[in-house]
């Protein structure tokens, strides 16, 4: 296995805010999250609407596999646009979800980009945009449907309108103008016939979406929309739709190839506009094709407006924190309290037992009974195992303490001023916070903000606002800390994640992130 370092974040199975300490930061850990916490206990969900690789998303259930559509092949299509309206030599364009502005126009038709919106926005949040979400997508289904696993850096920039570029090559673009897109995105000849063929490994063209591509013959009971597919594994990651291209046979490289519309045969002529030496190199490759799809989408993923700077790869923890925070025992005593998630590959025996260390002490741990599975450990088949070891350490043990460790690795913690997560809630568009401070400072001297993420109109992609927290003056004393509380009205009620600072001398003392959405997390 490839090892990145991945840390994460824990779900609503445990209670429904998230507390402090998220490693190494909350954007990391957040994204890292949905990379790695695919299936069972603390699963991020993200991954729900990909498994398995043919589903469809906006249809559950048997409609959903009836309908011939692909999620996954779906993700791909919304990134694929996004992107190729950038234009690099000006520095403008890129993934920036911009495209969520812009379903009205005719070469963006289809229900891929408002569906794929609509999954995505209770993920957004102060450090998660739709735009990082937009690449994620595409990382996801390479990971999960047979790809090889992609890595992914976070730091995109949402779009506040739409782009002023347009030009996405459709079925009928010629082969010129479709170069022309391609060249002005950064992808030369060679490149723009690879990108294309690993684009289409997955999913298929519908009737509903392109009758002037795929006739209504391809409508039956247990294909509602009418898909023609690319290849005769539409749900899975493989180099197929090269082989069945090439050698004419299975669904001979899919509609864009084969319509009856001759003048709709995009793949075609793109294909054939080297003599076809591309996709023989491709078919050369075998296995080798999933490395090549792996370069040409990560140049994709990473092609943004020149004012961004992607931050490094996400990177994987084997040993990772979750949900660490301290709080208040039901005698109101400091105690400190979270989970340990540890990341067995497959073939690997999971541990049972964990030993936690803090101030000199050692704590055996007994694993939890709910696991989760990952892509991330997968060997063949089979994916990784995810083991949680939950704890709750006296706070007299942990109070002055600035670090903890397990299984060598040490993780940073602080007690004197901290959110307190048993009282920092959302009820509707109302913020209830409660900061613990052992400091001299008084409450009303503590800067608390907020971000929200809103619905906003002309996309589905939600816009985050920020907003400053007054603490009340007067506080409550608990096991040596003031209890501070204030109360804040929000605009409307937030999409997703609400994400609370407090500060300090000027610096975030701490943030926790309480959810007001059904992200999953």
């Amino acid at each position: 296995m490839t090892h990145y370092l991945l840390v994460l974040l824990a779900s609503t199975l445990t209670r429904t805010t998230t507390a402090a300490f998220y490693y190494p930061d909350p954007q990391s850990h957040l994204l890292e999250h949905i990379l790695v916490d695919n299936w069972g206990a603390y699963a991020s969900n993200f991954s729900s609407a990909i498994t398995p690789c043919t589903n469809y998303v906006s249809q559950r259930g048997s409609t959903g596999l009836n309908s011939g559509r692909t999620t996954a092949a779906q993700w791909m299509r919304v990134l694929f646009h996004d992107f190729i309206t950038a234009n690099v030599s000006a520095g403008t364009g890129g993934i920036d979800a911009s495209i969520g502005f812009e379903t009205s126009r005719e070469e963006n038709k289809g229900s891929a980009f408002n569906d794929s919106f609509a999954f995505w926005a209770p993920y957004v949040n102060e450090y998660v945009p739709m735009a990082d979400l937009v690449a994620l997508g595409t990382v996801m289904s390479n990971n999960l449907c047979g790809s090889r696993l992609m890595p992914y850096q976070p730091g995109r920039i949402d779009a506040t309108a739409a782009g002023h570029t347009t030009g996405v090559p459709a079925p009928e673009t010629d082969l010129e103008e479709t170069l022309l897109f391609f060249d002005r995105a950064g992808f030369n000849e060679t490149d723009s016939i690879a990108l294309t063929a690993c684009g289409h490994t997955l999913g298929s063209v519908h009737h509903g979406g392109f009758p002037e591509v795929v006739d209504d013959s391809t409508v039956t009971p247990t294909n509602t929309n009418g898909g023609a597919n690319f290849d005769s594994t539409r749900g899975i990651f493989d180099p197929l739709v090269v082989s069945e291209y090439l050698s004419s046979t299975g669904e001979k490289g899919g509609p864009l190839v084969t319509s009856f519309n001759v003048s709709s045969r995009s793949d075609l002529r793109l294909y054939e506009s080297d003599g076809n030496a591309t996709m023989q190199a491709l078919l050369k490759q075998g296995d080798g094709f999933l490395d090549t799809c792996v370069d040409l989408f990560k140049k994709v993923v990473n092609t943004v407006p020149s004012h961004v700077t992607l931050k490094e790869e996400i990177q994987l923890m084997e040993v990772k924190p979750v949900n660490v925070t301290f709080g208040f025992d039901k005698d109101d005593k400091l105690i400190l309290t979270g989970t340990i998630r540890i990341l067995t590959p497959a073939g690997s025996r999971s541990p049972k037992t964990l030993e936690f260390s803090i101030a000199g002490k050692s704590y055996n741990l007994q694993s939890d009974p709910e696991t989760g599975t990952s892509v991330f450990g997968r060997s063949g088949s089979e994916y990784g195992t995810l083991s949680y070891f939950s704890f709750s350490i006296p706070g007299s043990k942990a109070r002055k303490e600035t670090s903890f460790s397990v299984l060598g690795h040490s993780f940073s913690l602080q007690s004197e001023t901290f959110i307190y997560p048993d009282t920092t809630m959302i009820n509707g568009a109302i913020v209830n916070a409660s900061i613990a401070t052992s400091t001299s400072t008084e409450c009303g001297n503590l800067k608390v903000t907020i971000a929200v993420p809103y619905k906003q109109q002309g996309t589905l992609a939600p816009k985050v606002q920020s907003q400053q927290i007054t603490l009340n003056s007067k506080s409550v004393e608990k096991d040596g800390f003031k209890i501070c509380s204030g109360i804040a009205e929000l605009e409307n009620v937030p999409t997703g994640l609400v994400s609370l600072k407090v500060f300090t001398d000027g610096k975030v003392a701490d943030v926790l992130l309480v959810n007001g959405g059904a992200a999953g997390w």
